[in-house]
């Protein structure tokens, strides 16, 4: 019998006591015939048959055996046992993590757009031209020569550009490129970072470097401004994602955490839909980003444990879309005792701790005290339920 049966066995029980109270008769369903002596019945929607007037000292009888059935029923007995690690089934496949890539090793300092620069031209007279600007086309504007192209040109190769371009009017010059505002030679960093904005890639500067100067993913905190994906992050370099993983590069994996160049482009998420919920017999209720590998035990010490009225035998999970959901059920009993593995939660889990027998068994008894207690000092007829045939 499933658990949401027996709390409606007893939502039915006072569903009874309440008709019994008010005395709401109806007659009987066509074609059963009276009982108890008379043409009428009481109404119910939940014992499965119609009811006649029995002894008064019967009602306490019936609400304590029912109540008693609630406390030796087991629940969750239909639902399936939840999985160690999400599968596929539940939409959740594993994800391998990319392989990363190797090392192009330090780079030669190019020009960028933004870049300003001083050109010192020697011949017969040396003479200085700047600051120039390093257009968004990637060129810059030299005297007598025009537009040259220069970006993402070593300076050596700049610098070749420029004289040729120079040579028709003066073969023997020679030029020498001097960087005065490195402001082309930036990466940007955007999105769940305690600091959104452009850094200037100085010589060496790797991702875990990058991630650090913008102060770190952001962490749990408002619920308006979640924490960082680090799993989603992705870094864009001239147009397209490079095959690393952000998080790897921040444990030092040489393989992902590559070297810096100027223009990359790195967006971390932010983990909205990946929340896990924890609800029901806690010491408090807690909403929480999800962490890869979580299990469900640590989800339960994050709400601060399970309060005396929990069932530790009914835990319920549910997984998946909300328009179809998996629930599936899990017992620290027996994760205790090593029997049963510790599942690993999926982000969007909801976790729901149900409530003891003996606690369910108290609330009706509560519940119905008020009703016993009037119809044991009336006259009004008490009833038991029969089944239909």
């Amino acid at each position: 019998m499933d658990r949401s049966e027996w709390t409606g066995a007893a939502t039915g029980a006072a569903t009874v006591a309440t008709a019994v109270a008010t005395s709401r008769y109806v007659a009987p369903p066509r074609g059963l015939p009276a009982r108890g002596g008379t043409d009428r019945c009481l109404e119910t929607t939940r014992c499965g048959g119609y009811l006649r007037a029995v002894r008064p000292s019967t009602l306490f009888t019936v609400f304590a055996s029912i109540g008693l059935s609630l406390a030796i029923i087991p629940g969750c007995g239909g639902l399936p046992r939840a999985p160690a690690v999400p599968g596929a089934d539940d939409g959740f496949a594993t994800i391998d993590p990319p392989e990363g890539m190797e090392d192009s090793g330090p780079a030669a300092l190019a020009l960028f757009p933004g870049d300003r620069v001083m050109l010192r031209m020697q011949s017969a007279e040396v003479s200085e031209v700047g600051p120039l600007l390093v257009d968004e086309r990637g060129m810059i504007h030299v005297p007598l020569a025009g537009d040259i192209q220069v970006a993402g040109t070593p300076l050596t190769a700049a610098e070749q550009r420029i004289e040729q371009g120079l040579r028709q009017y003066d073969a023997t010059v020679r030029v020498t490129i001097m960087v005065t505002e490195p402001s082309g030679q930036m990466a940007s960093v955007v999105g769940a970072l305690e600091k959104q904005s452009r850094f200037a890639v100085v010589p060496g500067m790797r991702i875990a470097d990058l991630l650090a100067a913008a102060g770190g993913p952001r962490t749990a905190g408002d619920p308006s401004t979640p924490p960082a994906d680090l799993a989603a992050a992705r870094v864009i370099r001239e147009g397209q994602g490079l095959p690393i993983s952000v998080d790897l590069a921040l444990a030092g994996d040489p393989r992902h955490n590559v070297r810096v160049r100027p223009g990359d482009h790195l967006y971390v998420p932010g983990q909205r839909g990946n929340m896990v919920t924890v609800i029901g017999e806690v010491s408090g209720g807690v909403v929480f980003p999800h962490r890869e590998g979580i299990r469900l035990s640590q989800a339960l010490g994050l709400a601060g444990g399970m309060t005396r009225d929990a069932n530790g035998g009914d835990i319920r999970i549910v997984r998946g879309p909300s328009s179809n959901p998996t629930v599936y059920r899990a017992a620290m009993d027996h994760i205790a005792n090593g029997e049963h593995p510790d599942p690993i939660l999926a982000p969007g889990d909801v976790v729901l701790v149900g409530s003891s027998a003996l606690a369910d068994f108290r609330d009706v008894m509560t519940a119905i005290a008020p009703l016993t207690s009037v119809a044991a000092t009336t006259t009004v007829g008490v009833v038991a339920a029969t089944s239909l045939p």
